[in-house]
């Protein structure tokens, strides 16, 4: 089985952002604090009336457009979502979301290269330790990252309408 990185395409050009964040800068949040976080939670943006609406947001938190759960959905029952619903007051645009809080798994292979200074030069995935997950996230070095299978990938490249998504393939051993 394949597998990918799933990445915010940060080259999108008139892309929203959320206010009051530093929107490059990425907090994790992790599945066993889901008690934490309300299941729905309405998030001021700023964009202009051509804003982007990116399907996929890395930061400043995991977040998936409404179609691209509907995705997820078909192929993991292990993620905890809550709502987010954006809401632009100036254009009066409100788009549901989801936070995603996935399953952390140890899935990386011995065989992954790091840097001297901890960061991840090469994912590679221990195919054992991934089992059957298709979506989850992985620790690598001083960071994290979210992984798709090959499935998912193809499911939403079939429907065609995903927006600053971008895939990154990685090695499994």
């Amino acid at each position: 089985m394949k597998y990918f990185v799933l990445k915010q395409d940060r080259n999108l050009e008139n892309a929203i952002e959320i206010e009051d964040f530093n929107n490059s800068q990425k907090m994790i949040l992790l599945k066993e604090d889901e008690e934490k976080y309300k299941d729905c939670t309405n998030v001021p943006i700023k964009g202009k009336n051509s804003g982007i609406y990116p399907d996929f947001i890395q930061a400043p938190v995991l977040l998936i457009s409404d179609d691209l759960h509907k995705i997820f959905k078909l192929y993991e029952n292990t993620i905890i979502y809550k709502i987010a619903v954006f809401t632009n007051l100036e254009l009066k645009k409100q788009k549901v979301y989801r936070l995603v809080l996935p399953e952390l798994l140890d899935a990386l292979s011995e065989k992954a290269i790091y840097f001297k200074n901890g960061w991840i030069d090469k994912i590679v995935l221990d195919s054992k330790k991934i089992g059957d997950y298709n979506i989850f996230q992985i620790k690598a070095g001083v960071d994290y990252y979210f992984i798709v299978s090959l499935d998912v990938v193809e499911s939403m490249l079939k429907r065609g309408t995903f927006t600053g998504v971008k895939f990154e393939e990685v090695e499994v051993k």
